[in-house]
């Protein structure tokens, strides 16, 4: 049995950390009042945690299948589906339920709109993450495929090559809102291209197939980010402040809404790329070193990410809805906010594996 790698294993928790803020700092973004730094740490400096799931994943995949063994497709899809596809139907199928009693509108669970939701992962807004990955699971022995071409041409090519594609499907997806008559007039075509970001994997091949190759020469990466620690702060600083930079000037000097930066400098565009790759790179330099602090919290928190993952929603909602209902959200900070959904979510996690653990 292959060993899992800590590196990974912690990078989790920290992605996770990303998505909370993201999700908390949402609201900031429609808040005319909120401030520049907290929309700038939580919704541009903390986009690199989507992306890195991918990266995560296209590891764990590459490390267990290589390519130099057999892929049983049959085998490889049935136990995917089991870890992430009866996860994905079920909670999405709680999230409709949820719904459909808080707003009290039964049209919610009409089979067309449950199939709807089932397809483009529209039951909560967060979990169209799992439809991408269940495609990238779907579709992995094209991914093996390509792997093969890439190390056949040499990964000193293929790597930025990759990138570029990667980086011109984004910039071509960006001024692809209009469509012709023919995709117009049809229901179904129109709801594909409207909602190709929540299960059209391409949009993150390049870091998944980076994990991948991470995965085929992982040597080379561990003396990568054991040896060249100064190198990889300062790609992580520069690309940050880029960031930093443009959000600024796009905000204060261009007086663009917030909503409008933050979509320019999303986890798909080139300086959002750039960072993602700059942040792994860092964050699994960091861990790697074993030099930081709540070493036992990072671990515990990894181990329980997928499940705070799937529900952090609940508590960012009924935690708006009672602080509106007693002394107003502005009255909160935003950190306490944050710090709250986040420790609720790990201790329900922490609840249900015990629960599990004691039904094993």
């Amino acid at each position: 049995m292959k060993q899992r790698n800590l590196v990974f294993d912690n990078l989790r928790g920290i992605c996770m950390l990303g998505v909370i803020a993201i999700h908390v700092g949402s609201m900031a973004v429609s808040d005319a009042v909120a401030s520049p730094f907290l929309v700038l740490i939580t919704n541009i400096l903390s986009r690199y945690s989507v992306p890195a799931f991918f990266f995560i994943s296209g590891y764990g995949l590459f490390y267990s299948k290589p390519l130099e063994q057999p892929l049983r497709y049959g085998s490889f899809v049935k136990k995917r589906m089991k870890s992430i596809g009866r996860p994905y139907l079920l909670a999405s199928l709680l999230y409709l339920c949820y719904y459909a009693f808080l707003n009290r509108d039964m049209s919610v669970l009409d089979p067309s709109n449950i199939l709807f939701s089932l397809f483009f992962g529209t039951a909560q807004y967060h979990i169209y993450f799992l439809v991408i990955l269940i495609w990238f699971y779907l579709l992995f022995p094209l991914w093996r495929a390509l792997m093969r071409g890439m190390e056949k041409i040499g990964l000193k090519l293929a790597l930025p090559l990759l990138f570029a594609a990667q980086v011109l499907l984004f910039e071509g997806n960006f001024r692809f809102w209009t469509y012709p008559e023919w995709i117009a007039s049809s229901p179904a075509l129109l709801n594909l291209c409207n909602y190709r970001l929540n299960y059209f994997p391409f949009f993150y091949l390049f870091i998944f197939m980076l994990g991948g190759v991470i995965a085929r020469h992982y040597d080379s990466f561990q003396q990568l980010i054991t040896r060249q620690k100064a190198l990889l702060t300062a790609f992580f600083a520069a690309s940050a402040g880029l960031n930093t930079w443009l959000f600024y000037r796009w905000t204060f000097k261009w007086q663009m809404p917030y909503e409008s930066t933050v979509n320019y400098l999303q986890q798909l565009s080139l300086p959002g790329l750039v960072y993602t790759i700059a942040s792994v790179l860092f964050f699994s330099m960091v861990i790697q070193s074993g030099r930081y602090p709540l070493k036992k919290a990072l671990k515990g928190m990894s181990d329980r990410s997928f499940i705070i993952y799937l529900i952090h929603p609940v508590f960012i909602d009924q935690l708006e809805y009672g602080l509106n209902r007693t002394v107003g959200m502005q009255r909160v900070p935003m950190e306490a906010f944050y710090l709250a959904v986040l420790l609720l979510s790990w201790g329900c996690a922490e609840l249900w594996h015990r629960f599990r653990a004691a039904k094993a």
